[in-house]
């Protein structure tokens, strides 16, 4: 069966001491978000699972940001078993996976590399083909040039946010809803059609006011 991924990591920071020995990156895995629609881009599914990080830390910054806390990761996996555990529950799918930028994909890709995770075991995730940049296809869609914020491309399609932002499951499922209405209205830019509508009808008011004032009964 072929599914639809859409993908939400949180990170947190890497202590000083291991940035460029043990570990060359500035952030590290400690949360994924997925949820899981079929062809006709209906929810079917989701996944979420804390990351216990292997050299950062989980500072003020991060937990107010994320609500993520040192409590939650204490006892969940390290990132190979999370990504084990995603598999399993991506057993029997052809996948193509969404997110929101290439950071998800860009994150992954280096912590699997740099922790000497088995790179065949986990080549659905390091396929580059398997992967779709929403927020670039957004920017198109709605002309905007610059990085969209997931925030502004839902205000774009008319769709309220719902949860807490910067939670993983919480943004995965945005994201699913904002793909899902996107992908079943193809031609629609939804708020910019809606507003230029809106104008338009506005001027034609203006017009036909401007004409009829003119005219002497």
């Amino acid at each position: 069966m072929k599914v639809n991924v859409v993908i939400d990591i949180e990170m947190c920071i890497v202590q000083k001491e291991y940035q460029w020995k043990d570990y060359p990156y500035e952030h590290e895995i400690i949360q994924i978000g997925a949820v899981m629609m079929d062809e006709e881009y209906e929810i079917c599914g989701e996944f979420s699972s804390y990351v216990r990080p292997k050299y950062g830390r989980i500072d003020h910054f991060i937990q107010e940001l994320t609500g993520i806390s040192d409590r939650d990761i204490l006892e969940a996996p390290n990132l190979e078993k999370a990504l084990d555990n995603m598999l399993s529950w991506l057993a029997g799918h052809e996948v193509t996976f969404y997110s929101w930028s290439k950071t998800d994909y860009v994150q992954i890709t280096r912590e699997i590399q740099a922790k000497g995770i088995d790179e065949e075991k986990m080549e659905m995730f390091l396929d580059k083909e398997h992967w779709a940049d929403y927020q670039q296809i957004a920017g198109k869609r709605f002309g905007k040039p610059w990085r969209m914020s997931l925030e502004d491309a839902l205000m774009f399609a008319e769709i309220e946010p719902e949860g807490k932002q910067h939670d993983g499951l919480v943004d995965a499922r945005n994201t699913a809803r904002l793909i899902a209405k996107m992908e079943k209205n193809p031609e629609s830019r939804f708020l910019q059609d809606r507003l230029e509508k809106e104008k338009n009808e506005e001027q034609l008011g203006t017009s036909l006011g401007s004409l009829l004032g003119n005219i002497r009964i």
